[in-house]
C-alpha cells in the first residue's frame, strides 16, 4: 500500500509542499521520480545527449594525443570511445594535461556535445581515480538530492511502498531482468554504475514492452477476406504507358502492396517516399489494382490542393477510371455522394469531406491517407470504418526513422522509396545570414529572367516577434522585383488560395511567397529558386520537404536557408545531404517521435530509458513478445493479462 508522503518520517509542512508542487504525493509517486543523472554522471551515454548538452562521460582515450599549438589557444585533440561509440575531444587551453593523457587509459570528460560533428569541446579531463562517488541528482527546486535520498532509503527500510510487477515473469525470466521493486530502488540508491545499467535495462524493457503493448494492441485486427482478384495485365499495360521507368524502389513497394492483396486476411502498409520519389505512382497503380478487382478506393489528402493535384495526377493516366473530388469546395455534393454510393465512382479523392456521416460507398475496398501524420487519429479511423475490409495504405513524404517506422508499424508493413527518378539532380542547398541576402536577390533576378518560379517561404503571416513575415518580406519584394508576387497562407480563403496557386503555376517567371502550406503536394517541375527566412525555427525534415518543391524538373535548382542566428552546425547537416531518412534521424533526437506519426497528444512516446534509435534491437525482442502475447488464445480472458489488456483499450493509433 502506498503512504502519504506526510506520514514519512523527516518530512515537515515546508519539505511536504515542495514535493507536491512537483506533483509527488505519496511514496510511489516519490520511487517513479528516478535521478536525472548520477553526480556528474548526468547522462552516462552519447546516445542520451542532445546537441549542446553540457554532460560528462568516462571515456578511452583511442588515438594518441595531439597537442596543437596554432590559432590564438593551444589544443588537445584525440579520439575517446564512450560506451561503444566513437567521439573527438577538444580541449582548449589544457596544455599543462598533455602528458598525464595516455592512449589506452581511461578519463572523465566533461563538456558540450556537438551532436553533428560528433565531437566534446571539453572543459575538464580528470583521471577516474580521482572522481568523486556516484551520488544521484534528481533537480527538484528547493530540494536537496541528500534529503530525496535519505527519504527513499526510509521508505525502502519501513517498507511503506508497494510496487506491483507489470511484465510477465517468463519475459524477466528470459532476459534476466531486475524485478521492478529492485530496479528502482537501485536507480535511487545504486551502489556502482553497473547496478545503475542494470536497473536502467530493466526499464527500458519495461518502455518499450508497454509502447508496443499499445501500438500493437491498437492496431487494426486482420480480417479475413478473398485475395483481391485484380487483373494483372491490366496492371502491367497501365505501367507500360506510365512515360519514364519506375525505380527499384517504386517497384518494390508496388511488389510489397499486391503481396498484401493476395494474402487471405486485410493488410495495412506505410509507403515512404522521400520527397520527389514518386510515391504517388505507387499510390496509383494499387488504385487501378483495387479498380480492376471491381472495389472502389478512397484517398484523402490534408489539403485541397494535394487533393486537387492527386485529382488531376490520377485523371491524367487512368482515362476509362470514374473519378470523383471531394472537398469543401465540391460542387453538387449531394449528387457526387449518391454517385458514389451507387459505385458510379471508382476512384474518390478528398479532404476532411470524405469522413462526413453521409458519404457512403458501395464496395471501398482500400483506403488511402496521404501525410497520415496530419490528420488525427480518430479522423483517420472514421474514414477506415467505412471500408468493408478495412485494407489500408498509409502514404507520407515525410521520411520517418527507419527505427521509428519498424517499432509503430512492424517491419513487414514498411516500404521505403528513397531513390530519385534519374532525371533529377540534387538541390544545392546554401546556408547564409541576413546580412548576405543580396546573393539571394541576384540568384532570384536570373531565376525570373529564365523564366522559372521563385518561392519564398517565411514562418509567420505577421508578429512583432518575427521580422520577416508576410507583411515585412512582401513590402521588400515589391521594391526589388517587377514580376508578379503571388501571397499563399492560411487566413486566406480556400478560393483565395487555389487562385494565388494557380496563378503562380500558370505564370513562369513569378514568386510566390508562403507560410509553410506548400509543404507539400506542390509538383512545378520550372521551381528552381528558394529563399527560407528564418530557417532556424524549422526542423531538419521540414526544411528537407520545404526544399523539395524545387528541383522537381531536370533543371538546377538552389535553396537558400537564411538565419538570423549561428545556426551553422545544424543547417550544415542540410547543406550536406538530400537524404531525407538521414535527416530525420537528427530530428528524431530534436522533436521526438510522436511529432512524426501525428500522435503528439498521445504520451505514448515519451521515454525517459528507451532511445528509439540506439535501443532498436530491445524494441524489436519487445516487439515479438508482444506479438506472442497477442496470438494467446486466452490473453483477453487470463485474469494475469488483465492489467495489459487494460492498456490497449481504447485503441489509439493505426
Amino acid at each position: 500500500m502506498d503512504v502519504k508522503l506526510e506520514q514519512i518520517k523527516g518530512i515537515g509542512p515546508s519539505t511536504l509542499r515542495l514535493f507536491r508542487n512537483h506533483g509527488i504525493w505519496n511514496t510511489y509517486d516519490l520511487l517513479l521520480h528516478t535521478p536525472k543523472g548520477y553526480e556528474d554522471f548526468s547522462i552516462t551515454s552519447l546516445s542520451d545527449a542532445s546537441h549542446k548538452d553540457t554532460l560528462t562521460v568516462l571515456g578511452k582515450i583511442i588515438s594518441e594525443p595531439k597537442l596543437i599549438r596554432g590559432g590564438k589557444v593551444e589544443r588537445i585533440v584525440f579520439k575517446a570511445e564512450v560506451f561503444k561509440q566513437h567521439v573527438e575531444v577538444v580541449a582548449f587551453g589544457k596544455s599543462y594535461l598533455f602528458k598525464q593523457l595516455i592512449q589506452g587509459e581511461t578519463i572523465q570528460i566533461k563538456g558540450i556535445y556537438d551532436l553533428y560533428r560528433k565531437q566534446i569541446n571539453a572543459s575538464s579531463l580528470v583521471k577516474p581515480e580521482k572522481r568523486v562517488e556516484i551520488k544521484p541528482t534528481y533537480g527538484l527546486e528547493g530540494l536537496y538530492d541528500k534529503t530525496i535520498m535519505n527519504l527513499v532509503q526510509t521508505i525502502k527500510d519501513e517498507k511503506q511502498v508497494a510496487i506491483y510487477e507489470n511484465i510477465p515473469k517468463t519475459l524477466i525470466d528470459r532476459y534476466h531482468l531486475l524485478g521492478r521493486e529492485d530496479a528502482l530502488f537501485k536507480l535511487h540508491l545504486p551502489k556502482d554504475m553497473l547496478e545503475i545499467e542494470q536497473a536502467k535495462r530493466r526499464m527500458k524493457y519495461e518502455e518499450a514492452f508497454f509502447l508496443q503493448l499499445k501500438l500493437l494492441g491498437s492496431q487494426q485486427k486482420k480480417r479475413d477476406r478473398l485475395p483481391k482478384n485484380y487483373d494483372i495485365h491490366a496492371v502491367k499495360d497501365l505501367i507500360q504507358h506510365i512515360p519514364y521507368e519506375l525505380t527499384q524502389d517504386q517497384k518494390s513497394a508496388v511488389n510489397d502492396i499486391f503481396r498484401d492483396f493476395k494474402q487471405p486476411h486485410t493488410s495495412y502498409r506505410l509507403i515512404q517516399g522521400d520527397v520527389g520519389s514518386g510515391k504517388t505512382i505507387v499510390a496509383m497503380l494499387a488504385s487501378y489494382a483495387i479498380v480492376t478487382a471491381k472495389e472502389q478506393v478512397s484517398i484523402m489528402a490534408p489539403t485541397e490542393l494535394l487533393a486537387n493535384q492527386h485529382y488531376q495526377f490520377f485523371s491524367r493516366y487512368l482515362k476509362d477510371t470514374k473519378i470523383a473530388l471531394l472537398t469543401g469546395k465540391t460542387k453538387d455534393k449531394e449528387s457526387v455522394k449518391e454517385r458514389i454510393l451507387k459505385h458510379e465512382y471508382d476512384i474518390v479523392i478528398g479532404t476532411h469531406a470524405l469522413i462526413e456521416s453521409d458519404v457512403k460507398f458501395h464496395h471501398l475496398g482500400l483506403v488511402i491517407i496521404d501525410e497520415q501524420h496530419k490528420f488525427g487519429v480518430q479522423t483517420r479511423d472514421e474514414l477506415i470504418e467505412k471500408a468493408h475490409a478495412k485494407d489500408v495504405i498509409y502514404l507520407t513524404a515525410t521520411p520517418i526513422p527507419r527505427t521509428l517506422a519498424m517499432a509503430a508499424f512492424g517491419e513487414s508493413h514498411v516500404s521505403l522509396i528513397k531513390e530519385k527518378p534519374k532525371e533529377r539532380k540534387p538541390v544545392e542547398t546554401v546556408y547564409l545570414t541576413k546580412d548576405k541576402m543580396n546573393t539571394v536577390y541576384e540568384q532570384m533576378h536570373l531565376a525570373l529572367n529564365r523564366k522559372e518560379h521563385v518561392m519564398v517561404i517565411v514562418p509567420a503571416i505577421d508578429s512583432e516577434k518575427i521580422s520577416d513575415n508576410i507583411e515585412t518580406v512582401y513590402e521588400e519584394l515589391k521594391e526589388r522585383f517587377n514580376e508578379t508576387i503571388y501571397v499563399l497562407h492560411g487566413r486566406k480563403t480556400a478560393l483565395e488560395q487555389d487562385e494565388a496557386m494557380n496563378g503562380f503555376v500558370m505564370q513562369p517567371g513569378s514568386i510566390l511567397l508562403a507560410t509553410t502550406m506548400v509543404e507539400v503536394g506542390i509538383d512545378i517541375p520550372t521551381a528552381t529558386t528558394m529563399a527560407i527566412f528564418h530557417a532556424e525555427r524549422f526542423g531538419l525534415s521540414q526544411l528537407h520537404q520545404l526544399r523539395g518543391r524545387v528541383g522537381r524538373g531536370e533543371r538546377s535548382s538552389i535553396c537558400y536557408l537564411i538565419s538570423e542566428k549561428e545556426d551553422l552546425e545544424r543547417l550544415q547537416v542540410l547543406s550536406q545531404t538530400n537524404d531525407g531518412f538521414i535527416l530525420s534521424e537528427y530530428d528524431l533526437k530534436m522533436r521526438g517521435p510522436g511529432d512524426f506519426l501525428g500522435v503528439e497528444q498521445s504520451g505514448y512516446f515519451k521515454f525517459k530509458y528507451l532511445n528509439i534509435v540506439e535501443d532498436y534491437p530491445v524494441l524489436l525482442e519487445a516487439q515479438k513478445n508482444v506479438t506472442e502475447l497477442l496470438q494467446r488464445k486466452d490473453f483477453y480472458t487470463n485474469p494475469q493479462f488483465k492489467y495489459l489488456v487494460k492498456v490497449i483499450t481504447p485503441a489509439p493509433l493505426v
